[in-house]
């Protein structure tokens, strides 16, 4: 019920409990004289003890009905003012939570984003670094292969004219011995002794 309701509902019992109390002491004067005197307004003590009548019981109305009554809404109205306070209050802060967890989420989200490409990129500088390492270990694996090779060739080659030049002394050998004759041995003995004092 609304404060201007219960005004109304007390203002129309106060007419009603006025009515009751001015319709009795009249009734009571009625019997007490007989007849009424002609006349629009009668101005004797009746008139005089419905009008105390009327004046106590609107002090008796404004002490125990009206100020109780005033009060009690007013304090109800304030409790209900509160309350929407309370309760706007209230849905003010489950709002700015609600901002400040949305904010949360959304730099969450960032950061794991951030932390998904500083991943993906850290992956990709350990991949070109080891591209790099495998790069590098197989060029020094094929310039070593080369160098080996190199040597291995040389050597060969130097077994090959070795043998090459061993082939060919025997076979000189072989062809000088078949065709020089004894004074061609003392003659080719000579003159290497000659040589070999000449070289000393």
């Amino acid at each position: 019920m609304t404060k201007n309701r219960i005004r109304l509902i007390a203002v129309v019992v106060c007419f009603l409990g006025m009515a009751l109390f001015a319709a009795f002491p009249a009734l009571a004067a009625e019997e007490a004289h007989g007849a009424e005197q002609p006349g629009i307004i009668n101005l004797n003590r009746t008139l005089l003890i419905q009008a105390v009548n009327f004046l106590i019981l609107i002090a008796v109305l404004s002490r125990f009905l009206f100020k109780p009554l005033t009060q009690f809404l007013a304090t109800r109205a304030d409790g209900i003012r509160r309350s929407l306070e309370e309760a706007k209050t209230a849905r003010d802060a489950a709002a700015q939570t609600q901002k400040e967890y949305e904010a949360q989420i959304l730099a969450t989200r960032r950061e794991a984003a951030a932390m998904r490409e500083s991943a993906i990129r850290e992956v990709e500088e350990e991949r070109q670094r080891l591209l790099k390492v495998s790069r590098e270990e197989a060029a020094r694996l094929v310039t070593e292969a080369k160098a080996q090779i190199e040597q291995e060739v040389k050597r060969a080659k130097i077994e090959l004219r070795e043998e090459v030049v061993g082939l060919s002394l025997g076979i000189t050998e072989r062809l000088i011995a078949r065709s020089l004759t004894a004074d061609d041995h003392r003659r080719l003995a000579e003159q290497v002794a000659a040589e070999i004092g000449v070289a000393r």
